[in-house]
């Protein structure tokens, strides 16, 4: 299955990770290790994540703050949102 991500989900992913390599670029390089690998993990498994507040997607945790918003159809898993717990959803 491939693996999407929209182009909301990537400007998402670049904010958080410019949020955090001002302090801690190391930090920001292996979060952003990690929220590949994750997302990468949903090509094979693409269920395990809840079922999401918005209807036909899914929610997985990246990080004990931050969460992935995804949807999944017979071609692939499409990356909607990531955000952090105490953010909006869906901008």
């Amino acid at each position: 299955m491939k693996l999407k991500w929209t182009h909301a989900a990537l400007d998402d992913l670049k904010q958080i990770l410019d949020y955090i390599a001002e302090d801690n670029p190391q930090a920001a390089r292996a979060l952003a290790a990690g929220f590949r690998q994750t997302a990468e993990h949903l090509t094979e498994h693409p269920f395990i994540g809840r079922h999401g507040d918005l209807e036909g997607t899914r929610e997985l945790i990246l990080h004990r703050n931050y969460l992935l918003t995804y949807r999944v159809s017979s071609e692939a898993v499409e990356i909607l949102q990531i955000w952090h717990v105490a953010q909006k959803r869906f901008h």
